[in-house]
């Protein structure tokens, strides 16, 4: 039990100092850098539908009864 306990904390300490990152870019090979390729960055549909969806999930939380 008490190496088991020692291997969970020096796995934590590990997990500490470890660190990563990971970026998609537009030449990234793969089905998502072949649809971000023909798709515009932006335009007013897609910035009104993400506004939307926001707009409809703010309301949807307001309404959800709250915790005291």
């Amino acid at each position: 039990m008490k190496a088991v306990s020692i291997f969970v904390l020096v796995l934590a300490c590990l997990c500490l100092f470890a660190e990563a990152q990971l970026t998609f870019t537009s030449s990234w090979g793969g089905k998502r850098g072949a649809v971000a390729a023909t798709m515009s960055c932006r335009s007013d549909e897609t910035i009104n539908a993400i506004y939307k969806l926001i707009q409809n999930e703010a309301e949807r939380l307001l309404l959800c009864p709250q915790k005291p």
